[in-house]
């Protein structure tokens, strides 16, 4: 079996349609008490997994948010998948939930269409995570061209720093190595560079 397919479940998951469909798909599954989260992918990412019905039911009886919260402070990636519909939900209450999931815990939200298709998902995420990084990640977007093109690129990776404060950041310190090595008060002569952008600055710096 290869390693791109190994997943640890909780045990209380043993026997679901969901592991089953896992099993069946080719996953290696390895039953263990789970501090959260229902299925475990490497040491980052740590799924819950939510029947529609059980994510109304946990809604309403508050278990819902301490489990969200649980599984944010558990792994470095947690994720929520919702499978199925539970068409008596109400929309309102729903994009409420959904809000506090995302924007309150930081909790990405994935659905799928039933058991089969929540272990496609899983299995895809194990296959991808036994990819070594150094392959499997490039940064998204547009690739400049030229040194000077590339050093703004690099410092609009700083908090605060868009593409004019990063012109400004290069037009007082020449180098994105003169930026990092700036002092504060040196940062805060720059045009648009305030002392929350500075000390951002420092922060990351250092």
């Amino acid at each position: 079996m290869e390693a791109a397919t190994r997943v640890e479940a909780d045990l209380h998951e043993r026997g679901s349609e969901t592991a089953r469909a896992l099993g069946e798909a080719g996953a290696e599954l390895a039953f263990r008490r789970l501090p959260a989260g229902d299925y475990r992918v490497g040491r980052d990412l740590l799924i819950e997994r939510k029947t529609a019905w059980d994510f109304r039911q946990s809604l309403f009886d508050g278990r819902l948010f301490k489990q969200v919260w649980r599984l944010a402070r558990s792994a470095p990636r947690p994720l929520l998948l919702l499978e199925g519909e539970d068409r008596t939900l109400a929309w309102p209450t729903l994009r409420g939930a959904l809000l506090t999931v995302t924007g309150v815990f930081g909790v990405p939200v994935l659905f799928s269409r039933d058991a089969s298709d929540s272990a496609q998902w899983i299995l895809t995420a194990a296959r991808q995570h036994a990819v070594p990084r150094e392959q499997a990640y490039a940064r998204p977007g547009w690739r400049p061209k030229g040194k000077r093109a590339r050093q703004n690129f690099v410092l609009q990776g700083l908090p605060g720093v868009g593409p004019m404060r990063a012109d400004a950041l290069l037009e007082r310190f020449g180098t994105v190595r003169g930026v990092l090595n700036a002092a504060e008060e040196e940062l805060l002569e720059v045009r648009g560079i305030g002392k929350k952008t500075a000390r951002g600055i420092l922060w990351l710096a250092t």
